[in-house]
């Protein structure tokens, strides 16, 4: 029993390695709580795994996120951090070559217990 428990961990753990990554690298723009009317910036890292075609699992910005193939190439974003946030996310350009590749997307959350909308614009590095 130990070793298929083994061998299910060591699978389990080799489609995470193998599995398409992204890295992001952004800016996240919301209100300032402490100044209405105000905006902030913050500067935003993740990194985000392919789970399978439509669906990735990762963290950004503080935030596990996990994304669901939407309708017209677009992301639904599901949050779960300080606040759970629901979201939506586009990349609008993405690079032709071949190893690492590029893209710039565009995400706007909802916080579901502040009310507060962000929106974060993204550089991605991906393979």
């Amino acid at each position: 029993m130990k070793l298929v428990t083994k061998i299910a961990t060591i699978a389990t753990l080799a489609s995470f390695m193998f599995a398409g990554m992204n890295i992001t690298w952004g800016n996240t723009y919301s209100d300032d709580a402490q100044n209405a009317g105000t905006m902030s910036a913050e500067p935003s890292f993740g990194v985000h795994f392919d789970v399978n075609d439509n669906t990735t699992f990762g963290w950004e910005g503080g935030t596990l996120m996990v994304g669901l193939a939407g309708p017209a190439g677009s992301t639904f974003r599901l949050g779960y951090g300080a606040a759970p946030a629901l979201g939506m996310s586009y990349t609008w350009w993405e690079g032709a070559g071949t190893g690492w590749g590029t893209d710039l997307s565009t995400a706007v959350d909802y916080a579901l217990l502040t009310g507060d909308f962000d929106i974060t614009v993204n550089l991605g590095l991906g393979f």
